[in-house]
């Protein structure tokens, strides 16, 4: 490993860009390393503080070996708002250590700014999942969290990111006014509270919510069509299948992955069928993520279960989607014609899915 000294000299020459094999080097840092990386940090600027930060969210994405913990949350108190979200964000894989909840919590509750209170929303929902659902940690932990957010998305004060988002972390709690939180937000005239709708829809997994994921498949706008695709999944709406495949047809790439990782969720012998085609085609791509989606469902099914499976009658699951698929292909041909109409703005939640990371 090069010195720190070299690390330190890199990071501080903003006349060159930064080495992302150099980043590397942050990770896992003794505790003299990481004091004088926090001592350089506040000289950086924060053109360079960002980029580093959006660098070492990435690669901790991507590779499950780095830890960058120490950096992130020394982030969390940077005087750069950006540089804060990113902070969250890069926590993605926390959900157990309360004090690092405790720090969420006093972001979303204190801080100025409204991205990084949203995203410290979203890092709430991680220790709400693993409290309500998986009850490895106290309910009474998430408790006041829970109470603040439920507030949070009620008051019409509140900016529309922090709402909404306060709802997407509430889907990972069985509150009783859970449903009707989802409902009045599906209802709401703007389109980014309808998304997060259909989010919290499918961390419920509850099937009450097939009819709406349904009817959000045909919607003209590819944001909300993403996020019933993904909710279906999570869901397991097997009258969903034939309608994911259609999508996957038409070509729309977040849609394609998203739809594919749904069926390898959903299961059963059609959506093992779509997969199987996609995963021996000729688009790599494609084929990699059907392969996955693959592995999942067999997991998902177990082995014993699954070669019967292979043997059974088709057409009756078919037959059972026909309705439905009937009934979104009604509008169809008017669909493509309003998606080129859409402004692009209108679909920035769309381009944007880094926080996606908590699923």
């Amino acid at each position: 490993m090069p010195s720190v000294e070299t690390l330190l000299a890199h990071l501080k020459d903003e006349t060159t860009p930064l080495s992302i094999a150099r980043l590397y080097w942050l990770s896992d840092l003794s505790d003299e390393e990481f004091t004088r990386v926090a001592q350089v940090w506040s000289t950086l600027s924060t053109g360079r503080r960002r980029a580093i930060m959006s660098h070492l969210v990435d690669i901790s994405e991507e590779n499950m070996e780095v830890d960058f913990g120490r950096i992130f949350r020394m982030a969390l108190s940077d005087p750069d708002p950006e540089v804060r979200a990113m902070a969250i964000d890069g926590l993605w894989y926390e959900d157990q250590d309360l004090q690092l909840m405790r720090r969420f919590f006093e972001l979303f509750e204190k801080d100025a700014d409204t991205e990084v209170r949203a995203r410290a929303a979203i890092g709430l929902g991680r220790y709400f999942y693993n409290a309500c659902i998986l009850e490895q940690i106290p309910l009474s932990a998430v408790r006041p969290a829970i109470e603040a957010l439920r507030q949070a998305f009620y008051n019409l004060d509140e900016p529309l990111e922090v709402r909404r988002r306060a709802l997407e972390a509430l889907g990972n709690t069985l509150e009783p006014d859970l449903p009707q939180m989802i409902e009045r937000a599906y209802a709401d005239p703007d389109e980014r509270m309808r998304v997060s709708a259909l989010f919290a829809m499918g961390r419920t997994g509850e099937t009450h919510w097939a009819p709406y994921v349904m009817e959000a498949l045909r919607n003209p706008s590819p944001a909300v069509r993403y996020e019933a695709v993904v909710a279906a999944g999570e869901i397991g709406i097997k009258e969903a299948v034939p309608i994911l495949e259609r999508l996957i047809e038409e070509g729309d790439t977040e849609i394609q992955e998203a739809a594919i990782w749904a069926l390898g969720e959903i299961g059963g012998p059609r959506a093992r069928e779509i997969l199987e085609k996609i995963a021996a085609g000729e688009d790599e791509d494609l084929a990699a993520l059907a392969e996955e989606a693959l592995e999942e469902l067999n997991l998902l099914e177990g082995a014993e279960t699954f070669m019967p499976l292979l043997e059974m009658d088709l057409e009756a699951e078919e037959e059972e989607a026909e309705d439905w698929l009937a009934w979104w292909e009604k509008e169809e041909l008017g669909l493509e014609e309003e998606e080129e109409e859409e402004d692009d703005e209108d679909n920035e939640e769309y381009q944007d899915r880094r926080w996606r990371g908590q699923r």
